[in-house]
């Protein structure tokens, strides 16, 4: 099989490319422009006759190889929800336009097999809880959720006029080795700075759920191959288990070892504009097709943290 990977040295991306690679492929191209991702992700890869890096901006028409693959995988994306207030162009140039580039270069090379990393942020706040694939009227209340929508209806578009399948991944907060961004790199950072204090973004009541990325790459390569008579579809992935964000504060505190820590809250209901208070999805739809989480939800806090304090 040969592979593409946007994004392969992002968070997931660098994990997928290490699950990808365990089996021998015939060849595997990463593309990343490094705004977000890290060279040192897919350094035990580089040199690999198989393995090839491209360091390019998939919104450039000259990024992709001039050849056909069996699978692209599209993980590049903006990774800063937040930033999106500031800089109100991001989300649509990375994640829209970055997309629409992506499916021009697999309609011009025929290439009919796309796995697409969406969000659960697509969804906002809804009164569906836990919110299913099929909820009627989704009305994302973020930049970066709305820049996921429109990115899954383009990819529906073209695979209904150019005969593509697509399979569109729905995350909820997935952590765990080489996570860069999110609650447990913040009270990490912010633990290690001051060890007696932990400022809590929001009121601490955020309700979400945490799923470990090893569990979310077997969902990506799995799911296709098992529901493989489909045009485009979209699947929720998540874990049973949820958690508040102040529970969640003091697995991370005794996982980096510290006593009598200060809890303080920033107030209101949420973290940042943009943020959804409670995110539960259903997963049903992957459930019956065989996937589901292996690592519970606390072992999957603990091992990011693990990884954060000295990459293990």
């Amino acid at each position: 099989m040969k592979y593409i990977i946007t994004g392969g040295a992002g968070f997931i991306g660098s994990n997928l490319v290490d699950r990808l690679m365990e089996n021998n492929p015939l060849k595997l191209t990463v593309i990343d422009n490094l705004r977000t991702g890290t060279a040192n992700f897919i350094e035990d890869h580089k040199g690999k006759k198989n393995f090839e890096f491209i360091k390019k901006d998939i919104k450039r028409v000259d990024s992709f190889p001039d050849e056909s693959c069996d699978w692209v995988f599209h993980l590049a994306a903006n990774a800063d929800v937040r930033g999106g207030v500031k800089n109100t162009r991001v989300d649509l140039e990375e994640n829209l336009i970055g997309t629409h580039s992506v499916l021009e270069f697999m309609r011009k090379q025929d290439i009919k097999k796309l796995v697409f990393a969406s969000s659960s942020a697509l969804y906002g706040e809804t009164k569906v809880i836990p919110t299913p694939e099929d909820l009627p009227d989704i009305k994302p209340i973020s930049f970066y959720g709305a820049s996921k929508i429109a990115a899954e209806k383009f990819i529906s578009s073209y695979c209904f006029t150019y005969g593509m399948q697509a399979w569109m991944f729905r995350f909820a907060n997935v952590v765990g080795k080489r996570s860069t961004h999110g609650v447990i790199p913040d009270f990490v950072n912010k633990l290690r700075k001051n060890p007696h204090e932990l400022e809590i973004l929001g009121d601490g009541n955020q309700t979400k759920s945490y799923f470990d990325v090893s569990d979310c790459v077997s969902g990506l390569i799995d799911i296709p191959i098992a529901d493989k008579n489909i045009v485009v579809e979209a699947y929720n992935l998540a874990n049973n288990e949820t958690i508040k964000v102040k529970d969640m504060a003091p697995i991370i505190v005794d996982e980096m070892g510290l006593k009598n820590v200060k809890y303080k809250f920033s107030g209101g209901d949420r973290g940042w504009i943009g943020d959804v208070p409670i995110t539960i999805l259903s997963f049903e739809k992957a459930k019956k097709i065989g996937w589901g989480t292996t690592i519970s939800l606390e072992e999957a806090v603990r091992r990011t943290v693990r990884y954060l304090l000295d990459g293990r």
